[in-house]
């Protein structure tokens, strides 16, 4: 706005000593970025600059408190700031503002604008006589600011509190709780399968679904009944927290209740419909933990439980569940020199026909015993070999030792025998196990027709194009290729038609009540007579695990399974004993062949 000779000629009380001066102030003035107003000690507006009008409109004459004071904020934006701050007026008065962020309240119809001023007084002799006020427009700096003030404490894509603000919020009920007594919950929530979400249907189709989790939620925790003693938050991934302030002991159960109710239904995602499952963990302060992080981790040794015992489901802390990782703790620090201290070793079970007895081969299963004194089930060291990456030395340990095995008990006429050998999730994804496998087979001479190479269902979900890659080359090599606990998995047709497969293996729980003249088990024994027919019409060979009795073998026989394993035949043995059962097995065949009239050569 252009300034008029009255303005210019009002500022003698403040000009500086040299006029000729003026005109560059006033250049400056003009093309500054921060507003400038100068004010006399009644605290009129003597002169502003194009900025400053800018934000206030026209200036000249204005009494700036008396217009604006009412309308400015402090820095929460919504408490007044008092009439000893406005800071003309306190300027005039003496006083001094630094920097300080205010905000001034939109006119009807208008917008607010945030501000950052500096206010000094006016100076002559040593007497106040005046006010000026320099200030910048600091609305998109602030919207800024609050923006990375809200993401480092939210989850952008779901608005809950994010872990920092929920441990926060935590630590606060924590508090409470041991001022005031009572007691509050902690639920974890993980949703199962969601890494498959993001895998099929991409990480923007796992947002989505993150997005419609939270939604649920929201509708679970919005019940009035339940209040504000509910606060949730995404933690990170599909990690979701929920604290419950209890007041009358049950608020707990009804929130599980309505988190059933909510996420029952699916999830439209890409198309379809997709249905979700959640497993929860739940510790309780005092009871279980007095600081957030111990509370923490003792509500995620519940969740991992939950997911342990197959998702779905809600699980409870129990002192016991420490203890557990006490000792996991113990077994993988034993376990990172077992192989070099030679604790690791094979046994062997045997396999044979269903139709005969005739003994074709054995499976070699790892063994250990920490320190030579009780073993460890493989359940339980398996998959911390696992999760650490011991398993892939420790794989090649394996082949390289049943292969030598299989070598010697042919040496010692055991025949032409065939022995399986498992590989691990982590195994089948090491570059190196097509080289490790060809190079065990030509270090004992074995021919590859012998080696059968166990895989299990769920692996091959994860990556289907990388598994018929990897089975492919070890197709390549001569050995075979076996799908081990068939039916307890994902049990698609698709993958067992594109991929190598020569065996299925059908889990021990269809075989367990085959036969059983005192239970009715007609739908177990439809199911097993499908595996034989699916096995067949692929021309794969079926091997049903965990025979136990006569009565299993008879039934598997009697309707078409090709080999057996179990402990009627033999338990998993050392190499001398395994090759006294596979004798044994052997010879049994043979008196049943001669006992038919055959003759055996």
């Amino acid at each position: 706005m252009p300034h008029t000779s009255v303005r210019y000629a009002s500022i003698h009380e403040v000009q500086p000593r040299d006029a000729g001066l003026m005109p560059i102030l006033r250049l400056v003035l003009d093309n500054m970025a921060e507003g400038v107003c100068v004010a006399g000690p009644d605290g009129r507006i003597i002169t502003a600059n194009p900025a400053a009008e800018a934000v206030f409109g026209p200036l000249t004459g204005a009494a700036f408190d008396t217009l604006f004071g009412p309308r400015l904020r402090l820095a929460d934006g919504t408490t007044p700031c008092p009439p000893a701050s406005w800071p003309m007026g306190r300027a005039i008065r003496g006083g001094v503002m630094e920097r300080e962020s205010l905000y001034l309240a939109p006119p009807p119809g208008g917008s607010g604008v945030w501000l950052r001023v500096n206010a000094r007084p006016l100076m002559e002799n040593g007497v106040s006589v005046g006010g000026v006020l320099v200030f910048r427009d600091i609305t998109q700096v602030k919207a800024a600011e609050d923006r990375m003030a809200w993401l480092a404490h939210f989850d952008p894509l779901t608005g809950f509190p994010n872990r920092v603000q929920f441990h926060q919020s935590l630590e606060r009920a924590m508090a409470a709780v041991r001022r005031s007594g009572g007691g509050l919950s902690l639920l974890l929530l993980d949703f199962d399968g969601f890494k498959e979400v993001n895998d099929q249907f991409g990480h923007a189709a796992g947002d989505e679904l993150l997005a419609g989790i939270a939604r649920r939620l929201r509708e679970a925790l919005s019940d009035g009944v339940l209040g504000p003693i509910v606060t949730a938050a995404r933690l990170g991934g599909d990690e979701f927290a929920i604290l419950v302030e209890e007041r009358d002991g049950g608020e707990v159960t009804d929130l599980l209740d309505r988190m059933t109710r909510v996420t029952a239904d699916p999830f439209p995602l890409g198309g379809v419909r997709h249905r979700v499952s959640v497993s929860i963990g739940i510790a309780r302060h005092p009871d279980h933990g007095n600081g957030v992080e111990e509370l923490m981790r003792m509500a995620d040794l519940a969740m991992y439980r939950a997911k342990e015992q197959g998702g779905g489901t809600v699980c409870r802390y129990d002192p016991a569940m420490m203890a557990a990782t006490v000792e996991r703790a113990r077994l993988r620090s034993l376990l990172a020199g077992a192989l070099e201290r030679g604790e690791f070793h094979l046994v062997y079970q045997p396999l044979t026909e269903a139709a005969g007895g005739r003994p074709v081969g054995v499976e070699a299963l790892l063994r250990w015993n920490p320190g030579g004194g009780a073993p460890v089930p493989p359940s339980t060291f398996i998959p911390l070999c696992e999760d650490s990456g011991l398993i892939l030395p420790i794989g090649r340990w394996v082949l390289e030792t049943a292969c030598r095995q299989l070598r010697r008990w042919q040496e010692d006429g055991h025949g032409e025998l065939e022995f399986a050998v498992n590989l691990s999730p982590r195994q089948l994804r090491d570059p190196a196990l097509v080289d490790n496998v060809r190079g065990a087979l030509a270090a004992t001479g074995i021919e590859p027709s012998r080696l059968v190479l166990e895989v299990t269902e769920g692996l091959l979900i994860e990556d289907m194009a990388f598994s018929r890659q990897v089975l492919t080359r070890l197709k390549e090599l001569g050995v075979r290729l076996a799908l081990d606990d068939f039916g307890t998995g994902y049990s698609s047709l698709s993958y067992l038609n594109n991929l190598p497969f020569d065996i299925l293996k059908m889990d021990g729980s269809f075989t367990r009540n085959l036969g059983d003249a005192g239970r009715e088990n007609a739908s177990g024994q439809a199911v097993a007579r499908a595996i034989i027919g699916l096995a067949r019409s692929l021309s794969m060979t079926l091997v049903a695990e965990g025979v136990e009795t006569p009565e299993q073998l008879a039934w598997l026989a009697a309707n078409g399974c090709t080999l057996i394993q179990g402990y009627l035949l033999g338990r998993p043995e050392a190499p001398l004993a395994a090759a006294d059962t596979l004798g044994r097995l052997a010879a049994e065949h043979a008196r049943r062949q001669k006992e038919r009239g055959d003759f055996v050569i």
